[in-house]
């Protein structure tokens, strides 16, 4: 899925939830904390010259549908402009489409990720 980084919608998380920014360069970390301090929304963007990868993008089960998903998205999009990134590119669950089409992500491809069997070593 692509989209245009600039034009993302903003999406602040809602109370108790705070939000944590780790960036070292090209990578930015986001977390969501709750009250306790436990992280239970997260996501990670790349920067790559124009274009920013975002990967890893998770909310808690027992914290879903509250908008975190949104406010990471909103955080990721944000810290990639902030390196100079204006195209944003994500692989995305069947679940995760249903959110970034609502935040303007645009399919572009089919992906099949596939994984083979476990060969042991001769060790």
């Amino acid at each position: 899925m692509t989209t245009d980084l600039a034009e993302h919608p903003q999406h602040a998380p809602a109370a108790p939830y705070e939000r944590e920014v780790r960036t070292e360069v090209p990578v930015t970390v986001i977390s969501l904390h709750d009250s306790s301090g436990e992280v239970e929304a997260r996501g990670t963007i790349a920067v790559v010259g124009a274009d920013a990868v975002a990967d890893r993008i998770e909310t808690a089960a027992a914290h879903r549908r509250r908008g975190l998903g949104r406010a990471i998205m909103s955080a990721l999009a944000e810290a990639a402009v902030a390196q100079g990134a204006r195209p944003g590119l994500l692989i995305a669950s069947e679940e995760g489409q249903r959110l970034y089409s609502f935040l303007g992500w645009r399919h572009e491809a089919d992906v099949l990720i596939a994984r083979g069997p476990v060969v042991p070593s001769n060790r």
